[in-house]
């Protein structure tokens, strides 16, 4: 049987591999739930990936209002990536995922290792150099080095209290979601830790500006790619199954809106 799944993550390095994936779904994914698809697909990518696992398509609000094959904290970055990235980079990067979200849910242990690596990655990896920018090299270090998120607390911290903190609040406020995030940790709840390291991301992303925003949302698309790494992967069931799947949503959508049925 054709494996989707395995050929998207062999290739998923390779130039033209998304363009390819998008012609063959011919999706676009859009900001927001919608109540149906629109002709070129026109939902966001938990509602596309909805349709491509073979469920009957709904508009997703909230995480919760996903089948309970999807794993919450995995698709809760991807819709909070789908709500913030412009047009183009959202089917650029998110394109893929559609065939990797349901069947992705997991046992508590393995969706608290996928909050905590989002986490861990967004503060090692995005939050140092925008620190190290800004004049707060030291402290960028400490993210760096981070062992355990509950040191976040004390990190950000040590920026508030920086006499110069005040000209730098985009910053006190992304390791503020940190430290949040952090404590979330602490108390185990997965999916407000990714809400509060998502925060700390569009904080970021938001202070970088237009060339550098891209790189850090870059960056945000292959930490969701390692996080769905860890536990439970999805079977599509083959690119010709989804093409199908997403087409028929499609028709059956353009045939409610002229008050046709379409026969099963």
């Amino acid at each position: 049987m054709f494996d989707l799944t395995r050929l998207l993550n062999v290739l998923s390095s390779r130039a033209g591999t998304t363009a390819d994936f998008q012609r063959m779904l011919e999706w676009k994914l859009l900001r927001g739930s919608h109540e149906f698809p629109g002709p070129d697909g026109g939902t966001c990518i938990n509602e596309a990936a909805i349709v491509a696992a073979g469920y009957p398509y709904r508009p997703i609000y909230r995480v919760r209002d996903l089948p309970a094959s999807f794993s919450r904290p995995i698709a809760l970055f991807a819709l909070c990536l789908n709500d913030t990235l412009e047009d183009e980079m959202r089917q650029e990067l998110l394109v893929p995922f559609v065939t990797r979200l349901a069947g992705s849910a997991d046992v508590s242990k393995i969706e608290m290792a996928r909050a905590e690596l989002m986490l861990r990655r967004i503060v090692t990896e995005i939050l140092p150099p925008a620190l190290a920018r800004a004049g707060y090299a030291e402290i960028g270090e400490r993210c760096r080095a981070l062992r355990t998120p509950t040191e976040l607390v004390a990190i950000a911290k040590s920026l508030r209290n920086s006499e110069s903190s005040v000209l730098h609040r985009p910053l006190t406020s992304a390791l503020e979601h940190a430290a949040d995030a952090g404590r979330q940790w602490l108390s185990g709840l997965p999916t407000e830790v990714v809400f509060c390291s998502f925060s700390v991301l569009r904080d970021i992303a938001a202070l970088e500006g237009d060339r550098l925003a891209e790189k850090v949302y870059r960056r945000a698309a292959a930490i969701l790619d390692a996080a769905i790494a860890i536990g439970n992967q999805a079977d599509a069931g083959g690119r010709q199954a989804v093409a199908r799947r997403m087409d028929a949503a499609k028709q059956a959508s353009q045939a409610a809106s002229h008050g046709e049925t379409i026969a099963a």
